[in-house]
């Protein structure tokens, strides 16, 4: 895996743009209750383990009980990336159980044009340390800053083919399972795992441009 990993890298890859992520999203929306048998799994701030990007836990919530930042409806392979305190690094892409549920405003929803842009492609872009370089230059306010839904989407990333990244996702999902999942590394790889999946991940997603 590695060695193919290395020769990608090498590779001359043409024709790649450079394009803001919110010019591949589709629209979301927000909630429309219809009554007090509406009842969804809410997703919030502290719901998102920070460590293994997943969901620690939930809160159901009806008409009544929902707060007031739990309005947008959320998709199965959404990319949710916490705008409040952003530099925590809040990133979850939805899972399947969670469709058609709610988040809170807290979270700038990235809803991927599958015909050019995979999630996870999405996903990993957001993970990268050039983004958060990104995020530290844009977010606004000292005590409790954040950062846009506007500002998120204005962040450009490099969109080659689909089948290209097809590949490099496939290559970064198994450096990820490798660092998250104890069961497939022994403890002593786990550090060594992590720096280089972090290496990968920032020379996969650099392609030379037009």
């Amino acid at each position: 895996m590695l060695a193919e990993a290395a020769e990608l890298v090498g590779l001359e890859v043409n024709g790649v743009k450079k394009v803001r992520v919110g010019d591949y999203l589709e629209t979301t929306a927000n909630v429309r209750w219809n009554g007090e048998n509406d009842v969804y799994e809410y997703i919030d701030l502290s719901s998102i383990d920070r460590a293994t990007n997943s969901i620690i836990e939930t809160k159901r919530i009806d008409q009544k009980t929902a707060p007031s930042r739990a309005k947008q409806v959320i998709k199965f392979d959404d990319i949710l990336f916490g705008t409040t305190r952003p530099l925590l690094k809040r990133i979850y892409r939805v899972e399947n159980k969670y469709d058609n549920q709610i988040c809170s405003t807290g979270f700038c929803v990235l809803r991927a044009k599958r015909e050019k842009l995979l999630p996870k492609w999405i996903y990993f872009s957001l993970s990268s340390d050039r983004f958060y370089d990104y995020v530290e230059n844009y977010q606004e306010g000292t005590s409790y800053p954040s950062i846009s839904d506007k500002k998120v989407k204005a962040y450009e990333i490099l969109l080659p083919s689909l089948p290209v990244q097809e590949y490099v996702v496939s290559i970064l999902d198994q450096f990820e399972t490798l660092v998250n999942d104890i069961s497939q590394g022994l403890p002593k790889e786990i550090d060594l795992r992590q720096k280089q999946y972090e290496y990968y991940r920032e020379r996969l997603l650099d392609f030379p441009r037009d």
